[in-house]
């Protein structure tokens, strides 16, 4: 798992995306319900509702999806060159258009030709659409702005006892529930070596809390964060 999304993509993802308590569907012919911000898929079913705080939830749990294909190469080549605002750029818009569209995007382009070329992405069904064209120039704007240089120290937590107490209950049972995993380097898991950093576990202990990893967790047996 990357690092999470940076505050001005979640912004820009709220922004864009909405918010919406109660599920439904943008077009009724759409085979899965969508909820919270964007959330679409086989796990969001017709008059489900959800609080806040799940929405918030659900949103970090999809935004990280979207961050590990960003920095992944297979997807965006040129990766390792993003500063924060061009990643948390491209984070929205694999948001909104879905990874083999980055893919596309991303293939034997600069980085100049990638922020022009995210403007070409503002069709549904064949039409120029208003919505997509300002949300492709605000993530085209963001991609462009320039990031200030600031020295800032990252703590990163190696093994399970490594981290904090008041977290190290909840970490420890998504690995117990394989939704983090180790490197294996101990077999009994609890010397393996994770590396999660201070925001990585703060961004799973609140998706944790708000129920994102539920259906996971049901499906191993465990009692759910959010009860049902």
């Amino acid at each position: 798992m990357s690092r999470p999304v940076g505050a001005a993509g979640l912004a820009l993802i709220k922004k864009w995306e909405g918010c919406r308590l109660k599920a439904y569907k943008a077009i009724p012919t759409e085979k899965y319900w969508t909820i919270g911000y964007g959330h679409y898929g086989p796990d969001v079913t017709e008059g489900m509702v959800i609080t806040q705080a799940q929405a918030d939830a659900l949103l970090q749990a999809d935004c990280q999806r979207f961050a590990d294909a960003v920095d992944n190469p297979a997807y965006c080549p040129l990766t390792t060159q993003l500063n924060d605002n061009q990643r948390d750029a491209l984070i929205s818009f694999t948001f909104n258009c879905g990874e083999a569209n980055l893919r596309t995007l991303c293939r034997n382009r600069s980085l100049p030709e990638i922020a022009e070329a995210m403007e070409l992405y503002n069709r549904a069904g064949g039409t120029a659409m208003i919505g997509l064209t300002r949300r492709r120039a605000a993530e085209r704007a963001l991609f462009e702005t320039p990031v200030e240089k600031e020295e800032e120290t990252v703590v990163t937590y190696k093994h399970l006892k490594d981290i904090p107490e008041k977290f190290r209950p909840i970490i420890e049972q998504l690995m117990d529930a394989h939704i983090i995993q180790g490197d294996g380097s101990d077999p009994d898991g609890n010397e393996d070596v994770i590396n999660l950093t201070h925001e990585q576990v703060r961004t799973l202990v609140f998706a944790y809390r708000g129920g994102a990893f539920d259906r996971c967790l049901m499906f191993q047996g465990m009692e759910p964060a959010v009860p049902r």
